[in-house]
C-alpha cells in the first residue's frame, strides 16, 4: 500500500508540473513576439525595411499559429509594406487591423495614407474621418491622422492653392514659362524622380502635358545606345551590349499617354517593344495628338493591324516623319494609309522593308496626287537593305512623284539583298526604252550608297554590277550634292568617278568615298586646279578617303590645299606623307580656319616630327583661342589617329601626347 501510494503521488506531481509549464510557455510566447515586434520596430526606424519586414511576418505568423489577435502586429506591417511600395498587401493588413482594433489609429492612418497616394482622396479623407471619429485620441498616431484630415480636406478643395513649401524651391522662384522650358530638358524618367520632391512639383508635372510628349520609356538610354555602336573594350561593355532590352510595365506606358493628352509629339516602339492590347486601347482613346514622329523598330512585336490602326488614328495630325527600319510587319496596306492620310509627310524610311513593294509604293502614291507632274512632299527617303532599289531608281526616271527629294539613302550593308533582286532584265530593257530628259532628283542634296558599289561577296554578279551603272545611267550625279557617302566603293570605275567629281566636288560638304581603288590623282587634279587657279576654295567639312590606294599624295595635297573648312578627315591606309600633313598644320594656324577635330592618319607615310609639329599647332591654336574673351566656342582637337605609322616613334608619340593633354586630346598609337 504504501509504495502504490507512492506511486500515486510521484504520478501526480508531474501533472502539476505540467500545467505551470504551460503558464510559463504562454507568457514566454508573448515574450518572443513581443521580441520579434520590437525589432521589426527598430529596423523600420533605422530604415531597414526589408529586416523590419521580415521581424514582424515572424510575429504575426506566431501570434496566428497560437490563436492570438493583435491589431498592433498588423498596423506595424502595414506600415513597413506601405515604405515598400507594396500597397496591395499593406491596405489588407491595414483593414485587418481596423476589423480587430476598431480604435487603431495606426491602421486608419495607413488605410488613408495609401488610399491618397493611389489617387483616391476622397475614400481617404472617409477613411481619415471614421478613424478620428473611433481611435482612441491618447494614442500617438491620432495627432498624424488629423494632420493627414486636414491636409486631404485642403487637396479636394477647389479654391485652395498650395502653400510655398519652401523659399528656395526654384519653382517658387522663377517665372512659370521658364520652369516649363527647364522641365522640358528632363526626360520621362527624371520627371517621375522629380514628382515624388514636393506637392508642388508634383502638380506642375501632372498638370503640364508639354511635359510628357517625347515619352522616353519607350527607347534605350543614350549609354546603351553609345554602348551598341561602339566597340566593346571592357566587360562593362560587353555586358551593356549582350544585355536584352527591358520594356517598361505597362502601367507606365499608359500613365504616359495619359498624361501627355495632345501634346503627344513622338510615338516610338524600339526594338522588342511589345504592346499589350490595353496599352494600345489607352494610347488610341487618347484625344488625337499633334504627333510629328513616328517610328517602329527592328523586331518590335506590333502586329500588321496594330501598326494599320496607330496610323488610322495619328495620321491625319500633323505627321510629318514615320519610320519603319527593319519592321517586316509594314506592307504594300500600310504604304496605302500613309500616302491617302499622310499630307504632311516629309520623311519616310522603310529600310528593310521586304513586304513593300517598290511598284505599289508608286501606285498609291499616284492614287492620291492630281496632275500629270504633281510630286509628294516626301523630302528623305531612306531605302537601306531594300530589294527594290533598283526598280526605284528606274520608275524615278520615268515618273516624277518624288522629285522633290533632298536626302536619298540606298545603302546595301547587308550583301544577301542582292540574292532579292527579281526581273532585273526586264526592268533594265524597259529603262533603255525610257527618253530621261532631265535628273530625276533635281533637288537632291544628300546622296548615300554605303556598299552599292562594294564586290567583296558579290563579285562578278549581275545583280551588282548592273546596279552600279545604273548609277550613272538614270543621272543620279547629274545634280550639285552636299554631302556623299559611299563605303566600300571597291568597284566604282574610273569613269564614274570622274562624272561624279565633275558634277558635285565644288558643292561637297561632306564625302565619304572609301576603298575606292579606281579613284587616282587626275580624277582629283581635274578639279582642284581649276578650283586652285580661281582661288576658291572647296567647302569640304568632313573627307574621308581611307583605303584610296590608288590616290597619290600629289593628289590629296591638291584636294587638301584646297579645302579651309575641315572639321574631319580620315585618310588612313593611303599614301599621305609629311606634305599632306604640313598642309593640314597649316590649316590650323590659319585663324579663319575651322580647324581640324578628327584626324586619322593610320597607316600612312607620316614621321614623328610633322606628327610634334601639327600637335605644337594645335597646341598653340587652343591656347589663344582659351585666352580670348571673345570667343564664343574654344575650339580644340578630339582625336589623333597616328597608329600603324612606321616613322613615328614612341619619343615622337610621348611629346605629342604631352603637347596634346591641354585638350584632353585621344592620341591612338602603337609604341
Amino acid at each position: 500500500m504504501f509504495v502504490a501510494g507512492r506511486k500515486r503521488k510521484l504520478a501526480a506531481e508531474p501533472r502539476q508540473a505540467s500545467g505551470s509549464r504551460g503558464a510559463l510557455s504562454a507568457l514566454a510566447l508573448e515574450a518572443e513576439i513581443n521580441r520579434w515586434y520590437v525589432l521589426g520596430r527598430e529596423n523600420f526606424r533605422e530604415r531597414q525595411y526589408r529586416n523590419a519586414l521580415d521581424y514582424h511576418n515572424r510575429a504575426v505568423a506566431l501570434a496566428a499559429k497560437e490563436g492570438i489577435r493583435d491589431g498592433k502586429l498588423y498596423s506595424a506591417r502595414a506600415h513597413t509594406l506601405y515604405k515598400l511600395r507594396e500597397f496591395t498587401r499593406a491596405l489588407s493588413d491595414a483593414r485587418e487591423a481596423v476589423r480587430i482594433d476598431a480604435s487603431s489609429s495606426a491602421g486608419y492612418m495607413c488605410m488613408a495614407s495609401i488610399l491618397a497616394d493611389a489617387g483616391k482622396p476622397e475614400e481617404a479623407l472617409a477613411v481619415a474621418k471614421q478613424g478620428l471619429g473611433q481611435a482612441d485620441t491618447r494614442a500617438s498616431e491620432y495627432k498624424h491622422l488629423q494632420l493627414l484630415c486636414s491636409s486631404l480636406s485642403l487637396r479636394l478643395d477647389p479654391a485652395h492653392q498650395p502653400a510655398i513649401e519652401s523659399d528656395t524651391d526654384p519653382i517658387t522662384r522663377l517665372p512659370a514659362d521658364l520652369v516649363v522650358m527647364i522641365m522640358r530638358l528632363l526626360d520621362t524618367r527624371m520627371l517621375s524622380i522629380c514628382r515624388n520632391v514636393s506637392t508642388r512639383w508634383l502638380h506642375l508635372i501632372d498638370n503640364t502635358p508639354v511635359l510628357w510628349s517625347k515619352p522616353c520609356y519607350l527607347v534605350e538610354s543614350p549609354a546603351r545606345t553609345l554602348a551598341r555602336q561602339l566597340p566593346a573594350y571592357s566587360k562593362a561593355q560587353k555586358r551593356m551590349q549582350q544585355r536584352p532590352y527591358r520594356a517598361p510595365p505597362d502601367a507606365v506606358i499608359r500613365r504616359v499617354f495619359e498624361k501627355s493628352q495632345r501634346s503627344l509629339v513622338v510615338a516610338t516602339a524600339p526594338d522588342g517593344l511589345a504592346v499589350s492590347a490595353k496599352v494600345l486601347e489607352t494610347l488610341l482613346a487618347c484625344p488625337r495628338p499633334h504627333l510629328a514622329h513616328i517610328a517602329f523598330g527592328r523586331a518590335s512585336a506590333l502586329s500588321s493591324k496594330s501598326i494599320n490602326r496607330i496610323l488610322n488614328w495619328c495620321l491625319p495630325a500633323m505627321v510629318t516623319d514615320i519610320r519603319f527600319p527593319y519592321c517586316v510587319q509594314v506592307g504594300n496596306d500600310e504604304i496605302g494609309v500613309i500616302a491617302k492620310l499622310g499630307h504632311k509627310l516629309r520623311a519616310l524610311d522603310i529600310s528593310g522593308c521586304i513586304r513593300v513593294s517598290v511598284k505599289c509604293l508608286f501606285m498609291a502614291w499616284n492614287s492620291v496626287l492630281v496632275g500629270a507632274h504633281a510630286t509628294t512632299r516626301i523630302e528623305e527617303l531612306i531605302i537601306n537593305d531594300h530589294p527594290g532599289i533598283a526598280e526605284f531608281l528606274v520608275y524615278s526616271s520615268k515618273h516624277r512623284h518624288f522629285g522633290k527629294l533632298r536626302v536619298l539613302h540606298a545603302a546595301i550593308r547587308d550583301q544577301a539583298v542582292f540574292s532579292m533582286f527579281k526581273n532585273l532584265g526586264p526592268l533594265l530593257d524597259y529603262f533603255r526604252r525610257i527618253q530621261i530628259t532631265q535628273a530625276p532628283f533635281p533637288d537632291l542634296r544628300e546622296l548615300n550608297i554605303d556598299g552599292v558599289w562594294d564586290t567583296t561577296i558579290s563579285n562578278h554578279r549581275f545583280e551588282s554590277t548592273q546596279l552600279s551603272t545604273l548609277l550613272l545611267s538614270c543621272r543620279l550625279f547629274a545634280c550639285n550634292l552636299r554631302r556623299f557617302s559611299a563605303l566600300d566603293s571597291s568597284s566604282a570605275s574610273h569613269n564614274q568617278m570622274r562624272y561624279f567629281f565633275d558634277h558635285n566636288l565644288s558643292s561637297l560638304h561632306q564625302l565619304h568615298l572609301t576603298r575606292a581603288t579606281n579613284l587616282d590623282a587626275l580624277v582629283l587634279a581635274a578639279r582642284t586646279t581649276g578650283v586652285g587657279a580661281m582661288a576658291e576654295p572647296l567647302p569640304l567639312v568632313s573627307l574621308d578617303l581611307s583605303g584610296c590606294v590608288g590616290v597619290t599624295a600629289q593628289g590629296l595635297l591638291a584636294l587638301v590645299a584646297c579645302c579651309r573648312s575641315l572639321t574631319h578627315v580620315n585618310l588612313c591606309q593611303t599614301a599621305a606623307d609629311n606634305s599632306v600633313l604640313s598642309k593640314l598644320t597649316e590649316i590650323v594656324n590659319t585663324p579663319d580656319a575651322s580647324g581640324i577635330e578628327v584626324l586619322v592618319l593610320d597607316a600612312t607615310d607620316v614621321t614623328g616630327a610633322a606628327v610634334r609639329d601639327f600637335a605644337a599647332a594645335c597646341a598653340a591654336r587652343y591656347r589663344r583661342q582659351r585666352n580670348n574673351q571673345h570667343a564664343k566656342r574654344v575650339w580644340r582637337l578630339q582625336l589623333l589617329d597616328v597608329d600603324n605609322c612606321a616613322s613615328v616613334g614612341s619619343d615622337a608619340v610621348a611629346l605629342t601626347r604631352d603637347l596634346l593633354s591641354i585638350m584632353s586630346t585621344l592620341v591612338l598609337a602603337a609604341i
